[in-house]
């Protein structure tokens, strides 16, 4: 499963150690085709790793491998539904609570998450 997480976007920083105790905080969650991950509207109250599936908006849009960082940091709404794709999604799920306590003990995996969402200072 590390080896999975080091080729996503701000997992990509961080040692084995480090990937290590955000796994042991983590679950990995399915959806079915077509399951409504997350609504648009609210905010992300769980950090989404794809390892395999898509998540796509109602739009068609397909959202980023590590998905939504800024809602979740932040509160910002999700601006549509977001389901899963046609073969499902499978992800690795970081409660809201646990990024928090992951941004304590390794502060430059929240930077780079920010960094690749466009979203750093």
């Amino acid at each position: 499963m590390i080896e999975r997480l080091r080729r996503l976007p701000g997992f990509d920083r961080l040692d084995d150690a480090a990937l290590a105790v955000i796994l042991a905080r983590a679950t990995v969650r399915r959806f079915a085709s077509g399951q409504l991950v997350l609504p648009a509207g609210g905010s992300a109250d769980m950090l989404l790793a794809r390892i395999g599936g898509a998540l796509v908006g109602v739009s068609g849009k397909a959202a980023p491998p590590v998905f939504d960082a800024p809602g979740l940091l932040f509160g910002l709404a999700v601006e549509e539904d977001y389901l899963a794709g046609p073969e499902g999604l499978e992800a690795i799920a970081i409660a809201k609570p646990h990024v928090f306590t992951i941004a304590r003990e390794f502060p430059e995996f929240i930077v780079s998450l920010m960094d690749d969402a466009g979203t750093a200072a």
